[in-house]
């Protein structure tokens, strides 16, 4: 049974070795498709095809050799499982050969065929040399025990020995997940008559169904993924590591160009600065220096910005790696384990590559500690045991729910499936409705700090009963979004680590006690807002009548509120109970004569200004007394 496999063939190696023709030897099909790239007789853009071996198809992705199109090389690397590294018999190993196998090294391709074509042209000697040129090369890689085959295209010598080879290569490879969410960079995008744009690439992450919703990023304009078809045929889904068509209704060809993405909706998040771990390549002209200027190539993307070297290094020589900030003139995708290749802005050799740490990275200062260490943390694991170095490197003291899932490339149901079992880490408001996730030792920090405020304010206050939500938020060291803070105040709460009553938290332990002398004044304020009667002095004026300062004014006026001695009105005017009370009856008795009251009718019958007037008519609506009809009141 045929199936539609979830692995991409690739091709590798300098200009006119015999990429394309040997591609079309294998597969009978030809993947120049521009005017030009016939005309010349050399491939300047990625070229596509597919085929099947033993009843499995895989993508197949034919790159040029010229090293003025490496850019489209690099767009098309990004989705290789094996490699075919092509080398001519007549001409061995050349510069595009090696810079192209650093860059599959680079780019974590799993598994490489070399290639020896153009057998016919050459004695067996000088197959031996090319042998030898390609152990040269290989060398203490990852592929230095790779299979090498030699082949004439144009005879067919060696084709089926290496249609057999490119099989059992991709057997031996694992089975790809297909975990996190739907992820696609864009490598080509073209109108379809009768249809529209269509895109393709290489499923990176995740899959996709026809009909789902999707995103274009950067920009996040929300498309329909009408149809989808795989090597030509339509599918009702596809997955990671397949070459996809997408249909996208809607959309012009100039909104997706090659370097943007196509997602699922849990990826939103664009970054300009990323944590990284960086290996110089033996070929890089010189060591690379911290601020040395970079084009960044990840994804089908090419962006330019510059390196920061970490720890205590600033510079790394070629054969060295280290961890580095790599930051952006502009905003790209990316998620832990990404892959990347950099050349020096100015040169024309790739210098290195890596791959993405922690994708959201925030400016780290100069020998910060522990920088190094969680970032081997990341380097060293993968998915939800990601979870504490990332959110210990996280700006902040949480991390929404979502940017972690993404930024570790799962989605929020494979990362909440497995929040119960994680250690060290705290997830807000709570395990079953995940909105942020902190570490342990982050929430221990602001716990601290939330006492230590608290108990800070009381010292200074005593008489005040506590702070409100806002002030106690804004006195913290730590950035806690509004929303968030309330959840973190009611799992204090249900601590007994603070009490809150309404607006106001404070420590358990505190109480407010009145002293003698605070009585006196207690008494002496009361008074003075029952002498103003229906116009009873404010804050600021009772903080001069009394000689008090203003601060002190308003602690006791809250103790009085508490008291319930005092009602507060509307903002800063406050009333004796029984002086309200009396208010209240005369309003009552005016009504009792006649259906409504206006303003003016109710200042007359306090003898207050309108202010006051106004103040106690809006009071008595919230108090369900009085409704509001026009400029009238009438009994509810």
């Amino acid at each position: 049974m045929t199936t539609h496999g979830r692995r991409i063939l690739g091709t590798a190696g300098h200009i006119d070795h015999g990429k394309t023709e040997l591609i079309h030897a294998i597969t009978g099909q030809e993947t120049d498709r521009l005017e030009e790239e016939k005309r010349r007789g050399i491939s300047i853009e990625l070229g596509f095809a597919h085929h099947e071996i033993d009843g499995t198809r895989f993508g197949v992705i034919d790159v040029p050799g010229h090293e003025r199109f490496l850019h489209h090389m690099l767009a098309g690397a990004q989705g290789i499982d094996l490699v075919l590294l092509v080398v001519a018999a007549d001409d061995g190993v050349m510069p595009q050969t090696e810079e192209h196998f650093d860059i599959l090294h680079l780019l974590g391709v799993e598994r490489m065929l070399a290639v020896i074509t153009k057998s016919d042209l050459v004695p067996p000697a000088r197959l031996d040399e090319v042998r030898e040129e390609i152990a040269i090369l290989t060398a203490g890689t990852n592929f230095e025990s790779a299979t090498v085959c030699a082949v004439s295209a144009r005879e067919g010598a060696g084709i089926e020995e290496l249609r057999a080879d490119i099989a059992r290569e991709l057997a031996a490879l694992p089975p790809r997940p297909v975990r996190g969410p739907f992820r696609m960079p864009i490598d080509r995008s073209f109108v379809l008559h009768g249809h529209g744009v269509v895109v393709t690439g290489t499923a990176s992450s995740g899959e996709v169904k026809a009909g789902d919703t999707l995103f274009l990023r950067p920009g996040g304009k929300e498309v329909r993924a009408r149809t989808i078809q795989l090597h030509g045929e339509p599918v009702d889904q596809a997955a990671a590591g397949q070459r996809v068509a997408l249909n996208l209704p809607g959309l012009e060809t100039e909104e997706a160009p090659r370097g943007s993405w196509i997602t699922a909706r849990g990826v939103y998040a664009t970054t300009d600065r990323f944590d990284c771990d960086l290996e110089v390549r033996p070929g890089a002209a010189r060591p690379l220096r911290s601020f040395d200027r970079i084009r960044l190539h990840i994804g089908t993307s090419e962006v330019h910005g510059k390196l920061i070297f970490l720890g205590d290094k600033d510079e790394v020589a070629p054969k060295q790696r280290a961890f580095c900030q790599i930051v952006l003139d502009e905003e790209i995708l990316a998620g832990h384990g990404d892959r990347f290749v950099i050349r020096l802005e100015t040169a024309s050799r790739t210098a290195g590559g890596g791959r993405v740490l922690h994708p959201f990275a925030k400016r780290h200062k100069t020998h910060e500690s522990r920088v190094t260490e969680r970032l081997t943390q990341l380097a060293g694991g993968s998915g939800c045991d990601l979870v504490v170095p990332f959110l210990d490197l996280h700006t902040g003291f949480a991390a929404p729910m979502k940017l972690v899932a993404q930024g570790l490339l799962l989605t929020e149901d494979e990362l909440c499936e497995e929040i119960p079992d994680l250690e060290g880490i705290v997830a807000l408001p709570n395990v079953h409705e995940v909105a942020a996730l902190t570490t342990e030792a982050k929430w221990q920090n602001l716990r601290a700090l939330v006492s230590t405020a608290l108990a800070d304010y009381h010292r200074v206050h005593p008489l005040d009963p506590g702070m409100d939500l806002e002030s106690l938020r804004s006195r913290l060291r730590v950035s806690v979004p509004p929303k968030l803070f309330r959840s973190v105040i009611e799992i204090l709460e249900t601590e007994k680590i603070v009490l809150r009553d309404e607006s106001t938290i404070r420590l358990p332990a505190h109480e407010v006690r009145i002293e003698e002398d605070d009585a006196a004044v207690l008494l002496r304020l009361v008074n003075a807002i029952s002498v103003g009667g229906f116009a009873p002095p404010d804050a600021r004026r009772l903080s001069e009548s009394l000689d008090l300062p203003a601060i002190r004014v308003k602690e006791l006026l809250k103790i009085l509120l508490e008291r319930g001695d005092l009602v507060r009105v509307s903002g800063e005017i406050y009333f004796e109970r029984d002086t309200l009370e009396r208010a209240g009856t005369l309003l009552k008795e005016h009504l009792a004569g006649q259906p409504e009251i206006t303003v003016a009718e109710f200042r007359t019958a306090i003898g207050a200004s309108r202010k006051y007037a106004l103040a106690l008519m809006d009071y008595f609506d919230q108090q369900a007394l009085t409704i509001r009809v026009g400029d009238a009141r009438r009994l509810r």
